[in-house]
């Protein structure tokens, strides 16, 4: 009888940590459009980045395919679809787009970002000359912010390098030892610099002209049930993407849980196996559907 009842209160903590979780309200994620095909009819294939802006503009890196595609979205209907390829880029993992319409890729498979006019011509590929060593500088993400200056996370050294629109090093913020693995970075409309650990399951955060990062809020390990794998921020609110879980979580500034959106699955507006979020001034989310080979938009409800 003892051991049932030890049984069933166990249970119940359980349930009610999952109804905690799951009932939050806020930050609600309504589906608008899903786009599985370019301007011609071709499927995208395992995409897993997106970059939005506030014009309507939005490109896709369709990683799998090696391209980069342009679409616009205007009164919640998708437009375009135009392919993006110069040889110097290889399964464009993240995008962003830059102030003056310049779109910036970071090459999953030689990792190196590479730069591209509005037009989608190569312009050049991002150098960090005269960062401190170690020389060997492996992005593993990167951000823009409003005065175009890049924000690399290399994963060789642990740390983040900031390099300005020119291309000249700024400065360099290396992670906190306790870290374990810095997946993601993002640029908060104050210039706080955000980086997840997806190992540890924290988030971190360091001031604009600050040269150390501190922990937002505790273990989100109580927020998410797998491992996270992107992050991104809009009007304070922070979005974390879940892999496997196909899952969009929202914290807000302080780090504290708000809601838990979506789930996995196959069906329009289900995600499986999420890559990078975009959240652009009207509160549309753009999110790369790697696994489902599409890219959603939602409306942010708030």
């Amino acid at each position: 009888m003892n051991k049932l009842l030890l049984a069933c209160l166990a249970a119940a903590v359980l349930f009610a940590g999952h109804l905690r979780v799951g009932a939050a309200e806020g930050a609600r994620l309504r589906h608008l459009a899903s786009v599985y095909f370019d301007d011609k009819g071709a499927g995208l294939h395992l995409p897993e980045g997106v970059a939005c802006d506030a014009k309507g503009q939005f490109v896709v890196g369709d990683t799998g395919n090696d391209r980069l595609l342009r679409f616009t979205f205007q009164d919640e209907k998708v437009g375009g679809g135009a392919e993006i390829k110069v040889p110097e880029l290889s399964a464009p993992w993240k995008v962003q787009l830059g102030s003056k319409g310049e779109i910036y890729a970071l090459d999953a498979k030689q990792r190196r970002i590479a730069r591209l006019g509005p037009q989608g011509e190569l312009k050049d590929v991002l150098a960090v000359e005269g960062a401190p060593a170690p020389s060997t500088i492996v992005p593993k993400s990167f951000a823009i912010d409003q005065a175009d200056n890049v924000y690399v996370l290399d994963a060789f050294s642990a740390r983040v390098l900031v390099v300005n629109a020119q291309g000249q090093f700024q400065k360099a913020v290396n992670l906190p030892e306790e870290a374990g693995f810095g997946t993601d970075l993002a640029v908060d409309f104050a210039g706080n610099v955000l980086v997840l650990d997806s190992i540890r399951r924290r988030i971190y955060s360091a001031p604009r002209d600050g040269d150390a990062f501190a922990q937002v809020g505790g273990d989100l390990g109580e927020a998410l049930a797998t491992m996270p794998t992107s992050i991104t921020t809009s009007k304070g609110v922070i979005f974390v993407a879940e892999g496997s879980g196909g899952s969009i979580v929202a914290f807000g500034r302080d780090g504290s849980f708000l809601a838990r959106q979506l789930s996995a699955g196959w069906n329009e507006g289900s995600l499986n196996h999420p890559g990078q979020t975009c959240v652009n001034d009207r509160d549309e989310v753009f999110v790369a559907d790697r696994d489902n080979s599409r890219v959603q938009v939602f409306k942010l409800v708030r």
